[in-house]
């Protein structure tokens, strides 16, 4: 199951320790079962996140 479907609202903290937001566009998994997730970030544009 995917619990990140394209165009859910996101959020996360960025390593500045700033709060940023943004809409998923896509995701996929790793070998390793790792979720890839690429978000539209608000302002910023696109930003891949493990």
């Amino acid at each position: 199951m995917n619990a990140f479907p394209n165009g859910t609202r996101v959020f996360y903290w960025a390593s500045s320790g700033e709060i940023k937001y943004g809409t998923v566009h896509g995701t996929s998994r790793m070998a390793d079962g790792t979720q890839i997730v690429v978000v539209s970030v608000d302002g910023e544009g696109r930003a891949q996140l493990p």
